[in-house]
């Protein structure tokens, strides 16, 4: 499709094609000492990539009416972020509405495209400094907002920060750390995102600073905390208010947490359907040994294969569950395994998720060393932060601590490998996160393993817990079964 061949009446006011040194571009601040020379009644503000074919445009737009400009002040658009890699080029026109009908956006933009063939590009200066935050919003449309900002450069006051800490969400982002304005006493400071602001009044001692500043000995009291309520994905500015004036500087965000999470270990970033190192570790032990080996929470959803390690395991499986269902052998409470397992038949157990789900999991790891046989392994995973689920069966969190502990020397086993892993952060909801802003910046982790080898018997009721078996028996089948294939309940009793 090939627009018409319309004329504008005037040229436009500005084309200008510049470079942005980053990617996603989501912010730019036009000067207007040449725009608010002849006043205009209405402004057409256009930005889009150089590159686009005017009939498959990627644009942002803001259409200004009686602005009141004036060549002392500049405009800081705020826009949707376009998907251009760093260096991408930009075209940017600004256009007179004054008196006259806007004419197609397509129009609009091949005479700015027109305009602005054959200057020489500008290249961004991602610094920003001097900017003044606006006080109001101009306008918003089409995914690009106009605020009106002090003259970049006006200010002379020169400002440093540092963030030692940082998060966001999609309630707003949380900002830990200091700033000064060298000569400058710095008495308040604003943070400002997406037409919403929040004000530090009061700031902690810093005296680490010193190190650094030493001629100004008031630098160190320039430490800050603060949480802003804002959308994500904006432009984020500090405003600090000094004895020698304001001065304003854009905060470019980390890509992830500060701290930063500690670094990945190789075998956390192995292919999602593989086993973890460590459970590979069990299915080998169990494949040299050889024997019958227990999976315990063996029923699986509908259509798909037994649950991992099973099919990488060359001895005969048996699968317990709760309920009925898929790839389950025998039906019954896995806090009485004795009650239909001999002692001493099993050579391995293997469980994943379901210790959470047991009420009383010390006795499940004493009902294990029981079935087990000299030497016999076991490997078990469970959820160290997770939300809740299967309830109302979900009972506990268990980090490699508590795992070893539950299958460590009390209860007759020699610990092999335990660990946490596969990292998280937690987010508070905005009802209690004012008295934990820190906490997303700390990792957790959401899973633990433990692989133990029985090394010794324990003797009958060492481990105990006033649980009468028909009431664990009978709760455990609150377990919820939607989602689930039932098959129909094996007969027989103790194997």
């Amino acid at each position: 499709m090939r627009f018409p061949r319309l004329h504008r009446r005037r040229p436009p006011v500005v084309a200008e094609s510049f470079i942005a040194p980053v990617a996603r571009l989501s912010g730019v601040v036009l000067p207007l000492d040449v725009i608010a020379a002849q006043p205009a009644a209405r402004l057409r503000v256009l930005l889009f990539e150089a590159a686009g074919a005017y009939w498959a445009f990627d644009y942002r737009a803001a259409t200004l009416s009686n602005p009141d400009l004036s060549p002392e002040e500049s405009l800081r658009l705020e826009f949707a972020p376009f998907q251009g890699s760093p260096g991408t080029s930009y075209l940017l026109g600004v256009l007179d509405l004054s008196g006259e009908a806007a004419a197609a956006v397509g129009v609009d933009l091949q005479a700015i495209r027109a305009a602005a063939a054959g200057r020489p590009p500008i290249v961004l200066d991602c610094r920003g400094d001097g900017e003044r935050a606006a006080t109001s919003l101009l306008t918003d449309e089409r995914s690009i907002a106009a605020f009106r900002v002090a003259s970049a450069g006006r200010s002379e006051v020169r400002a440093a920060y540092w963030l030692d800490a940082f998060w966001c969400d999609a309630h707003g982002l949380y900002l830990h750390g200091w700033v000064h304005a060298h000569e400058h006493r710095v008495r308040a400071l604003r943070v400002e995102s997406a037409g919403r602001s929040a004000r530090v009044d009061a700031f902690t001692d810093r005296p680490d600073l010193l190190a650094f500043y030493p001629e100004h000995e008031h630098v160190r009291y320039g430490g800050f905390t603060v949480y802003l309520a804002c959308p994500p994905g904006h432009p984020v500015s500090l405003t600090l208010e000094t004895d020698g004036g304001p001065a304003t500087v854009p905060l470019p965000l980390p890509e992830g947490p500060l701290p930063p999470w500690p670094g990945a270990r190789e075998e956390d970033e192995e292919e999602e359907d593989a086993l973890s190192p460590m459970l590979q570790r069990f299915v080998d032990l169990a494949n040299a040994r050889g024997g019958r080996v227990l999976q315990v929470g063996a029923r699986s959803p509908a259509g798909h294969p037994a649950a991992p390690p099973r099919p990488s395991l060359r001895g005969p499986v048996t699968g317990l569950d709760i309920h009925p269902g898929c790839s389950v052998d025998l039906v019954g409470d896995a806090h009485h395994l004795g009650s239909f397992l001999r002692q001493g038949s099993i050579d391995a157990v293997v469980s994943a998720s379901v210790l959470e789900h047991l009420q009383a999991p010390w006795l499940f790891a004493a009902e294990t060393n029981r079935v087990l046989k000299a030497g016999g392994l076991v490997y078990h995973a469970a959820p160290a932060a997770w939300p809740a689920h299967a309830q109302p069966n979900d009972f506990w969190r268990m980090s490699a601590d508590g795992l070893r502990a539950l299958f460590g020397p009390e209860s007759g086993f020699e610990v092999l490998d335990a660990r946490d892993c596969e990292m998280a952060a937690m987010i508070p909801s905005p009802s209690w996160r004012r008295q934990h802003l820190a906490m997303p910046t700390v990792p957790i982790y959401a899973t633990a393993e433990i692989l133990a080898r029985k090394v010794e018997e324990i003797p009958p009721g060492a481990v105990a817990w006033p649980l009468r078996p028909g009431m664990s028996e009978e709760r455990a089948r609150r377990y919820p079964v939607a989602g689930l294939r039932v098959a129909p309940a094996p007969q027989g009793g103790r194997s």
